[in-house]
């Protein structure tokens, strides 16, 4: 359009010249020439300003073509934010997963090398019979847990004294977790042998105590120097409770 303009307004020139130059000879001519520079002038600011009208179009398109151009970038710009906090999100989910994981872990069994064993006093004696407390304690590093009843039989050498301990059902077994240091308890009655007819009894004083902690095959023997047992194998002097938690 700005080529156009100034193409109309250079013919315009051209013709308003040639009017003025038909009209005399050598004076007309100079008036003539006077006439076509004055009307030179304004043809020459048309042209200009079309030129500026040119250059001001081309500056707004340049204009909208750079921020029609900068705009995509900071579209563009934006993604990486979005990805980086999608990749966030998702590195949460390793330390929900771990942390799922880690409570899902049971804390284990005691097992027989875990464990150290002893009779106390517990509730004393009376009636014919004994009650010490067989107490486990866990001598190893890592956290375990005591549910059940204990196998014990007393014995002589290598041969037992009377029946393996019959289980007392008083109290209810609970899961008892024992971290390094901690203890359980199990009840024990031990019947005097001196109850039994010696002809069926046949008292054999004891000196070792085995013991099986529940679920585990390996025993620990500890000393039962003062105990008496029998040496029928069916005689019943021996009855045993579910571990609880403490020595006493």
């Amino acid at each position: 359009m700005a080529e156009e303009f100034a193409r109309f307004a250079e013919e315009g020139h051209i013709m308003i010249g040639s009017q003025h130059g038909n009209g005399s000879n050598s004076s007309s001519s100079g008036t003539g020439s006077s006439r076509r520079s004055g009307v030179h002038s304004p043809a020459r600011a048309w042209a200009a300003i079309a030129l500026s009208v040119a250059v001001m179009a081309g500056s707004l398109c340049a204009c909208g073509s750079t921020s029609g151009t900068d705009a995509s970038p900071s579209v563009s710009a934006s993604s990486p934010a979005a990805s980086q906090s999608s990749s966030t999100a998702s590195a949460s989910s390793p330390s929900v997963s771990a942390s799922a994981s880690a409570s899902a872990v049971a804390t284990g069994a005691c097992t027989t090398k875990e464990l150290t064993a002893k009779l106390t006093q517990g509730a004393g004696g009376g009636a014919g019979s004994s009650y010490p407390y067989l107490v486990l304690t866990n001598s190893g590093t890592q956290t375990c847990t005591l549910r059940g009843y204990p196998g014990v039989s007393l014995r002589h050498g290598n041969t037992q004294i009377g029946a393996a301990a019959k289980r007392d059902s008083t109290v209810t077994a609970s899961t008892i977790t024992l971290k390094p240091g901690q203890s359980a308890h199990s009840a024990l009655r031990i019947v005097n042998a001196g109850n039994f007819d010696a002809a069926d009894c046949t008292p054999t004083a004891a000196d070792t105590m085995l013991i099986y902690p529940p679920d585990q095959t390996d025993a620990i023997s500890i000393d039962a120097t003062g105990l008496t047992g029998c040496a029928d194998e069916n005689t019943q002097i021996l009855y045993v409770q579910v571990f609880q938690p403490g020595e006493e």
